[in-house]
């Protein structure tokens, strides 16, 4: 099993929700972050212009970016996508590592942080279509993001967290825990770096080919939760 990441000089970026996040390790792994409410395509560059500024870095000083990849903002990804991308382009980043995570991972940390008593869960976002994207959480061990419907959502007999930085368009009966989607609170964790996968032409999540990956809910769906 390969290492997990370095965090020594890495620059992490999280545009996936309203809530814009961007956080810097120093030499030591030490975390400096900054927030904005205003939207991504307004706030995330000026917050990555001042953090660096704080260090008295430029950017070709950083050894790594750590991108959320989603689900959540297509505007806000695709922003952050656009600045790594064209720093790839004109050669200001030039090899560095580029990395990504999942929102949901994020969230199922962040759950993890305020409900400790919960062992068997899922963390969801609204998908649109009377959809959801999913993450199955049973102890430590997290499965990909999956698609379900509204009724395979209500049928589940399992806690169901969400985030109210994020969009709510489905109507549903389901009961669902909203708690604060903050990924500073993450980004220092020691887990961190394990929600990180190497992501060199930076892409965001493929919700296409998730699209019709479901599953059918039992009655003893928590005890079926595959590690």
């Amino acid at each position: 099993m390969a290492s997990p990441p370095d965090l020594q000089r890495m620059l992490a970026i999280d545009t996936s929700s309203r809530r814009a996040c961007v956080g810097l390790f120093d030499e030591k792994g030490t975390l400096s972050c900054k927030t904005s409410e205003e939207d991504a395509s307004l706030s995330l560059f000026p917050l990555i212009k001042h953090l660096l500024k704080e260090f008295n870095w430029q950017l070709s000083d950083i050894n790594s970016i750590a991108f959320c990849k989603g689900p959540g903002s297509m505007l806000g990804i695709r922003t952050a996508i656009m600045g790594i991308r064209t720093w790839q382009g004109v050669k200001l980043i030039e090899g560095k590592q580029i990395y990504s995570f999942s929102s949901l991972a994020i969230g199922a940390e962040l759950v993890r942080h305020s409900s400790p008593s919960e062992k068997t869960y899922l963390v969801i976002t609204d998908a649109r279509r009377n959809s959801w994207n999913a993450l199955k959480v049973k102890e430590t061990s997290i499965g990909p993001v999956q698609f379900i419907d509204n009724a395979t959502l209500e049928a589940e007999n399992i806690p169901l967290f969400s985030f109210n930085e994020f969009p709510k368009w489905t109507r549903t009966q389901a009961h669902i825990q909203y708690l604060s989607y903050l990924p500073e609170n993450v980004l220092s964790s020691p887990r961190f770096p394990l929600f990180l996968e190497k992501n060199s032409d930076a892409n965001h999540i493929d919700l296409r080919s998730i699209e019709f990956a479901k599953w059918i809910p039992t009655a003893r769906t928590a005890d079926r939760i595959k590690s």
